[in-house]
């Protein structure tokens, strides 16, 4: 009898440590995560934060570019476009170059913001391309109804009109957040001289953005025969003798000293001696360059009702977030 309540008392003594070392594996599992959980942990959280980059750097070029394309900037007629691409975005100061989740550059050539003209409004597409991503938004713009001044991004249509309250409470509270932050710009452009341009002897006079510079140099011009003195040609006359035994000498016409002599004398031709000699002039040369304006614009999103910011030189642009 004692030995089989011992032998019961062992089975359960062992059944109650098979418990417990199970339970301290599912611990040490829940404790210490294996390597693949751990590494699928790391991959999402960086995907996570690649994803939010990449929308943080195509909200900036899409933000900077509703900025830029005002006025002369837009496509005039209906169908036609306006385009700038990530590089001269950089190159007029829009906004301050940026670097994808990977710590690299974006391609500056193929990111562009590209402005079509509607028959209403316009349509932009804001166009990025990294390293570790593409993508494109479209977004749209123009002067409705709800602009507070100008132009501004049109509005998204709610998808869902349900009539309950809670729901219509929301959407007003949407939309009346996305109007609540506007854009200002202020210009804090300067006026820069551009370079020189080559000497030219055609005449340029300055103006208020045109600068001129001119200089005088003595150039040869071509070449004018000079004279330097004569040259005495000498001949002997032409003898004639005549029947009677006379003798006569004769210098033609073509000498000096031309005439009929009795007695021998040469016949003398003086002409005038030239040399060719360089000639020289004073010229003028003109070089000018040209002064132009920088766009250097200050952007700032604050309040639609900053009058602060108004007075310090900011205006609206007309974009509300």
């Amino acid at each position: 009898m004692y030995e089989d309540n011992n032998g019961s008392f062992a089975l359960k003594s062992l059944i109650v440590k098979i418990l417990i070392a199970i339970l301290l594996i599912f611990i040490v599992i829940w404790l210490f995560p294996t390597k693949g959980y751990i590494d699928k942990a790391i991959e999402q959280k960086l995907g996570t934060n690649a994803e939010q980059i990449f929308n943080t750097n195509i909200g900036v070029m899409k933000n900077a570019a509703m900025g830029y394309f005002n006025g002369s900037r837009l496509p005039q007629k209906e169908g036609n476009t306006k385009k700038i691409n990530l590089e001269e975005m950089l190159a007029e100061d829009l906004l301050v170059e940026f670097t994808d989740s990977k710590g690299k550059k974006c391609d500056l050539s193929k990111s562009y913001v590209e402005v079509k003209k509607n028959k209403d409004d316009y349509k932009m597409t804001t166009n990025l391309v990294c390293t570790d991503k593409t993508a494109k938004v479209i977004s749209y713009f123009g002067n409705y109804d709800y602009c507070t001044n100008g132009v501004c991004e049109k509005k998204k249509l709610t998808e869902n009109n349900a009539s309950d309250d809670s729901n219509t409470v929301n959407t007003e509270e949407k939309q009346a957040k996305d109007v609540t932050q506007c854009m200002y710009m202020k210009k804090n452009g300067y006026y820069s001289y551009g370079n020189w341009s080559n000497w030219s002897t055609t005449k340029v006079n300055s103006t208020n953005n045109r600068e001129v510079q001119t200089k005088t140099e003595r150039v040869k011009i071509g070449t004018q025969a000079v004279k330097v003195g004569i040259n005495v040609v000498k001949k002997p006359p032409i003898k004639q003798t005549y029947s009677n035994g006379a003798v006569i000498y004769v210098c033609d016409s073509s000498y000096d000293n031309a005439g009929r002599y009795m007695e021998p004398r040469y016949c003398t031709k003086t002409t005038d001696k030239y040399e060719n000699k360089d000639v020289y002039s004073n010229v003028t040369y003109y070089r000018y360059r040209d002064r132009k304006y920088v766009n250097k614009n200050n952007y700032k999103w604050d309040s639609c009702d900053n009058n602060d910011l108004l007075k310090q030189g900011y205006t609206k642009t007309g974009q509300t977030k």
